[in-house]
């Protein structure tokens, strides 16, 4: 999903990279911060000390899974909540709540068998009327005040019937027939080689149709996954607890207890400081530093992962003076967009020249990286409408982390002479305008919430995609969507993919940043992580026996 997820809990371009564009030597940004001495040994941990970690710093409204826009929120949720499928160690969809799902020949039809060892939080089995209230209520306006704030219509806008309940005309997906209290039937309007995956997104969570749907409810919820809710102290921590009601046996960690707001921050400060367990993300500039021994920082492993997360600026072509294209290949020409990973980064993160990380789908998706040609930016110039650069209006571009925006006003009004207005906007306004599609430009990072190329092309740039931001059209972008989604071919698909990647490019609908590179820390004695390109999805697996 995206900015859920998006940019939320990895803000990795920070200010210096509008200096680092504009000459300034990286490494005067790069210096370690906050570091401490070396503190005193400590035992190892055992799964009997429970895990502390830090959680989000911009907390989360509310733990109802059908309002989750961030990924930040979904980690938490995905410890509380499960769907009908997860993914494994290897990111393959595998049954969760689900015992089996049965696909019929053409793709339209789904049989689902619950498992019957799946239960809440207060030890009511999950049925099947359970999963179609779910659904129903993750696509109701209602629940979010518009449509048009439901991430769940990304996940499961392909169920007959969504267009209904989206509009108001109907209470429950009709696409959804409870076949008996653990079996449903799910038809879609289309067939969709990713609906599986889908289901794994934390919209697609299974809920208990009983719990109050008060905002105040969702502060303390009846869940269906291995962590139950046990207290929430805002701005400070939460507190989860293994769930003895978990279908596959209680969690061998005992409790979660994860620093949220303030207390979250310098999360490497904490974990030298023995105040948490783990660092899900090691900051870029410090990663040399953690691995070095003389450091005296105690690892017990430094986990590097490279994931399926893309930074990029996003443009419309429906408003001026992006509807001219001549504008945009302009601003793609001047713009030395791979500086923003080299000279910030310096390696801690991957030079993007596409949208679609490596390894999706075993394909590597690299095109050829874009050279600054100002000759060429000022003669697309006088091919626009415009004529001049000082017949060019303004462009605005929007984001909650604006240093890639900076970097891009600077570099392209100096040495292009367009006028590129940066506006910052905090981060709940920010996803409210990306909902409300108020942005004709935007900075984004957007980690992916299913492993399929088409939740970064598809759901960024579809015509029909609720989360198409800046309402871009293409018509060969679109048909090739449309192609991809009917084609079971894992070959054929990315062949699709690559089309339709390059049509994007191509177009200047999007200039990528860089592809993020993890580093997790872990204290001494933690085993059983498991960190994927999608980040670390589930805390159930540490602490079981081997």
């Amino acid at each position: 999903m995206d900015t859920r997820r998006a940019a939320n809990r990895r803000h990795l371009t920070k200010a210096a990279a509008a200096l680092a564009l504009a000459g300034v030597p990286a490494g005067r940004t790069r210096a370690a911060r906050g570091v401490t001495a070396k503190q005193p040994a400590r035992a190892p941990w055992s799964p009997a000390d429970g895990l502390r970690l830090a959680g989000p710093v911009q907390e989360p409204a509310t733990l109802d899974p059908a309002l989750a826009r961030d990924l930040s929120t979904n980690f938490l949720l995905r410890q509380i909540f499960r769907s009908l499928v997860r993914f494994d160690a290897g990111l393959h969809p595998v049954p969760d709540l689900a015992e089996s799902i049965t696909v019929s020949q053409d793709g339209l039809s789904y049989r689902v068998a619950l498992r019957a060892e799946a239960r809440f939080h207060d030890g009511r089995t999950v049925e099947a009327d359970d999963v179609h209230l779910s659904f129903s209520r993750a696509l109701r306006p209602a629940t979010a005040g518009s449509a048009a704030s439901l991430p769940g219509v990304t996940y499961l806008g392909d169920i007959q019937g969504a267009g209904d309940v989206l509009r108001g005309e109907a209470d429950m997906l009709s696409g959804v027939r409870v076949l008996d209290g653990r079996t449903l039937a799910i038809t879609l309007t289309r067939p969709s080689s990713t609906f599986l995956m889908k289901l794994g997104g934390v919209p697609a969570s299974v809920v208990d149709r009983h719990q109050s749907t008060t905002v105040q409810a969702w502060t303390a919820p009846n869940g269906s996954g291995p962590f139950r809710f046990d207290s929430w102290t805002p701005g400070e921590s939460m507190r989860l607890v293994a769930a003895a009601t978990w279908w596959e046996g209680t969690p061998g960690v005992p409790s979660l207890d994860i620093r949220t707001g303030p207390s979250a921050s310098q999360p490497l400060n904490l974990y030298q400081a023995g105040e948490i367990d783990l660092v899900e993300e090691v900051p870029p500039d410090q990663v040399s530093l953690v691995a070095d021994p003389a450091s005296g920082i105690e690892v017990g492993a430094l986990i590097q992962t490279d994931l399926f997360a893309v930074s990029y600026i996003a443009f419309g072509n429906d408003e001026p003076p992006l509807d001219d294209p001549h504008v945009r290949h302009a601003i793609k020409l001047a713009f030395p967009a791979a500086n923003v990973a080299r000279a910030m980064f310096n390696g801690a993160v991957l030079e993007a020249s596409g949208l679609i990380p490596a390894g999706m789908l075993g394909t590597n998706w690299a095109l050829p990286v874009p050279s600054v040609d100002l000759e060429a930016a000022r003669e697309e110039i006088a091919r626009s409408r415009y004529g001049s650069v000082e017949r060019v209006p303004p462009i605005s571009v929007y984001g909650a982390d604006v240093a890639p925006l900076e970097a891009l006003r600077d570099t392209v009004g100096e040495s292009l002479g367009l006028q590129i207005d940066v506006i910052s906007v905090n981060w709940p306004d920010f996803l409210s305008g990306l909902a409300a599609r108020r942005f004709p430009a935007y900075a984004l990072y957007w980690g992916v919430d299913y492993p399929d190329p088409e939740n970064l092309l598809w759901t960024l740039f579809g015509s029909d995609s609720p989360e198409n931001y800046t309402r871009y059209r293409n018509v060969a972008f679109d048909s090739a969507m449309a192609e991809a989604r009917k084609t079971i071919d894992r070959e054929r698909r990315a062949e699709i993919y690559a089309d339709a990647q390059r049509i994007l490019i191509e177009d200047v609908a999007v200039i990528p940043l860089f592809f993020d590179r993890q580093s997790t820390l872990t204290r001494p004695g933690l085993e059983g992580l498991d960190v994927t390109p999608m980040g670390i999805l589930g805390l159930e697996t540490i602490g079981r026996p081997a």
